[in-house]
């Protein structure tokens, strides 16, 4: 539905992804020369390593150029997709009738164009692209830790994909306590425009205690809240910690075994190891990022809301002073 709004900027969204791929590729590249570079020590050729050391720093270097483009045509991107939605949002607000504006506080209409369109505008601009980019690094660090060892990998297969399930399935747990967060600071932004518009009545009967003490009511309930969520998240984290991290010390043992017996050489190891933290570092990554994207989905969902309500049939020229 966002896309609707990018007009004619579509194309730097997929030109920001096909250089996020170039970033994810080179990314992925980095542990392979590095195991090589280490065999170079078995080896005894120091041509060849020189080699493979400036095919590294090549690779940096063009790691940090697809990377600034990424991140350039993503926030272009975003900003100017988000300016029209903004826009489109407000006219909208303003051509509803009154009876849509008894039945909704002006807080909850703020926080709607405010903090809402920021949670999209953050997603858009960073999570987003950060959880496709960890999405290949854990598809291509599998594809490329099995054409090292078949046994390491299958070992870990044995385990990620079923803390993958319960990561989606924890995230949306989560989402539903972030959703209620939400709720509640828009409504507790709401006390506080209603009270500050309407200050002169509450000064003439004297109510400025019983505003304070609803507003804090209303603070307590966000707090209460926000902490069970985030006792949800801290045991989802350490659910990830115990599980997945266990995993790597567990398959880099076997590795160690292995490259003993002579199945694996020295830098296959080390590079096993580098992909292996790529995996644990992603999976771990991207349950939070699967977060954040449905709490934006969520803030999608209000703002369409909004731009779905049937605005008033109003005088389509804009009114000119006349001199």
């Amino acid at each position: 539905l966002i896309f609707q709004y990018a007009n004619n900027h579509r194309w730097k969204f997929y030109i920001g992804l096909l250089f996020l791929l170039l970033t994810s590729v080179t990314a992925l590249a980095f542990p392979k020369f590095m195991g090589m570079l280490i065999d170079c020590v078995k080896n005894k050729d120091a041509s060849q390593a020189n080699f493979i050391a400036g095919s590294l720093m090549g690779i940096l270097v063009l790691q940090s150029v697809f990377s600034f483009f990424r991140i350039s045509l993503f926030v272009n991107f975003t900003e100017n997709t988000l300016a029209n939605v903004r826009l489109a949002l407000y006219s909208n607000l303003v051509k509803l009738p009154m009876s849509f504006f008894a039945q909704k506080q002006v807080g909850e209409l703020n926080s709607r164009i405010s903090t809402d369109i920021t949670q999209i505008q953050d997603t858009l601009t960073t999570t987003i692209a950060e959880f496709l980019r960890q999405f290949i690094l854990i598809i291509g660090s599998f594809i490329l830790l099995a054409s090292i060892n078949i046994k390491l990998t299958l070992m870990m297969l044995a385990v990620v994909p079923l803390v993958g399930v319960a990561a989606v399935i924890f995230g949306k747990f989560i989402r539903k306590y972030s959703k209620t967060v939400q709720d509640e600071v828009a409504e507790s932004q709401s006390i506080v425009i209603e009270s500050m518009q309407g200050i002169s009545i509450v000064k003439a009967f004297a109510n400025e205690w019983y505003e304070i003490a609803r507003y804090k009511r209303k603070i307590n309930d966000v707090v209460k809240v926000a902490i069970k969520g985030g006792n949800y998240r801290g045991f989802f984290a350490s659910f990830i910690i115990i599980c997945l991290f266990g995993t790597i010390v567990g398959v880099v043992w076997y590795g160690v075994i292995l490259s003993i017996a002579g199945e694996i050489t020295v830098g296959q190891l080390i590079t096993f190891i580098l992909y292996s933290t790529y995996v644990g570092a992603s999976s771990g990554g991207i349950a939070e990022l699967y977060t954040q994207i449905q709490k934006a989905i969520g803030a999608t969902e209000r703002v369409f809301e909004l731009l779905g309500e049937k605005p008033e049939k109003i005088n389509s020229n804009p009114v000119t002073t006349q001199k």
